[in-house]
């Protein structure tokens, strides 16, 4: 015989669709996420609900971009995932909220980031779902020790010892403090899948000294260090500043400054690199550099132009006292070093690798395309396919790591880029001021 309380049981999974989808209207969008987990009703229910607050043109590998911020006001979560082509805000699952404006983003992809906490350790975080992964300690990189000065703070300096190439051995050690590591010791970090999928997700890191490779497996204690001296084609070159993972091949492509271009075969005990195209000797060296695979299958490199912009000089009609008081509020006035400079994107050029020729050939247009700049892996998506993106454009977010960590209550370069007019259109913003804190920079994500 069954019970009363039997009877009156709840059957959660049987709700009409209409009250279901009233519901979860309401939720925030991790537990929007979470809930899809209950049932196939509720699976479908929330995918529907989230294509239409953070667009999913087809699925979700292929979605629209968010941008991940540290935001102003609620301190017990300061960080806000934002859609600019809808509007559409969320509060993100960050579990180190009261800190978060502390931390340093340097890379992000398959819906998580990858952030420098304030021991300059780097940390896995899904902002979405709350999830998190770790990765190897600062002080799991070759050339990084503990250093203190004092017993009373072991783990907030670093003792860090450069070498860039043989016969560096004997250097000095370079102390810094756990904030200078943070700012300083990363350049960016790409993931070769979800850090969901545990040990195979590898992450490849960029770092001092100019621009030395290391990779990790989530879960790892040390970063292997990939080393010139075992790599003689790495030797007596520039230092590496992007690189993507080609899912099918199961090989990063890195690019370095100079140019040149290799193959990364990481999944093996030991790693195999392998240059595919040499470097080349340009004019004039762009500030930054983006490696990708386009859509269409061409492996694409993408150079960003930037200057520095002296806020003094540009606002030099108005009255000395009144651009004073009108630059402390946006660039601070306790920087110790000059504060009225603004860096700027000056041009964008997109070259396809031709490795039969073993040469960058530029592209004179971009239509049908626009791309995302920053510290995400850099993506390349279709505006026929995602209408409301502008062709030919590229969304940008800063990621200079000196401008950043130099200038961190300065202006960050956040809009769209149209590379025919070389100018840059902000996004639009409720407030007079972009919601977003200026440190950490904005990166752009797919939640």
């Amino acid at each position: 015989m069954e019970s009363v309380a039997g009877d009156r049981r709840s059957d959660w999974a049987g709700l009409l669709d209409d009250i279901l989808s009233i519901i979860m209207e309401r939720l925030e969008i991790r537990d929007l996420v979470r809930s899809g987990a209950v049932c196939a009703t509720w699976r479908a229910t929330s995918a529907a609900i989230r294509r239409a607050r953070f667009p999913l043109p087809s699925s979700a590998a292929n979605q629209l971009p968010c941008l991940f911020y540290a935001a102003a006001g609620d301190k017990a979560s300061p960080a806000v995932v934002h859609c600019p082509f809808t509007g559409e805000s969320t509060r993100a699952a960050f579990p180190f909220a009261p800190v978060v404006a502390g931390y340093s983003t340097v890379g992000a992809g398959h819906g998580w980031i990858v952030t420098a906490d304030e021991q300059s350790n780097l940390r896995l975080h899904n902002p979405i779902t709350g999830a998190q992964a770790s990765l190897p300690p600062i002080t799991g990189i070759h050339h990084v020790d503990t250093f203190s000065s004092s017993a009373a703070a072991p783990m907030y300096k670093y003792n860090v010892l450069m070498r860039s190439g043989p016969g560096d051995d004997d250097m000095e050690p370079v102390p810094f403090g756990a904030g200078e590591a943070r700012d300083c010791m990363y350049n960016r970090v790409v993931l070769s899948s979800s850090p969901s999928a545990a040990s195979d997700c590898v992450a490849l890191l960029a770092h001092m000294e100019d621009g030395e490779l290391s990779y990790a497996r989530v879960g790892d204690e040390q970063w292997t260090w990939i080393s010139p001296d075992e790599h003689p084609c790495l030797r007596h070159s520039s230092g590496f500043v992007d690189f993507f993972h080609d899912d099918d091949k199961k090989l990063f492509y890195a690019l370095r400054h100079d140019g040149s271009i290799y193959t990364l075969d990481l999944n093996g005990n030991s790693p195999i690199v392998t240059r595919i195209k040499g470097k080349t000797q340009p004019r004039m060296i762009p500030a930054g550099m983006y490696i990708l695979r386009a859509p269409w299958g061409d492996i694409l490199v993408v150079k960003r132009w930037r200057s520095y912009v002296d806020l003094m000089e540009t606002s030099s009609d108005q009255n000395p006292d009144e651009i004073e008081d009108n630059l402390d509020s946006i660039v601070g006035i306790n920087d110790e070093i000059y504060p009225y400079l603004e860096l700027r994107t000056t041009d964008i050029e997109v070259f396809k690798v031709d490795f039969d020729r073993r040469r960058l050939v530029k592209m004179k247009k971009f239509d049908d395309h626009a791309l995302f700049l920053g510290y995400n892996a850099t993506m390349c998506l279709s505006t026929k396919d995602y209408p409301m993106l502008k062709p030919n454009c590229a969304y940008i977010t800063d990621d200079s790591p000196e401008y950043i960590s130099n200038y961190k209550d300065s202006w960050r370069e956040i809009g769209i880029w149209d590379m025919e007019k070389k100018t840059l259109q902000r996004f639009e913003c409720a407030e007079d001021s972009p919601p977003w804190l200026n440190f950490p920079s904005p990166v752009w994500i797919k939640v």
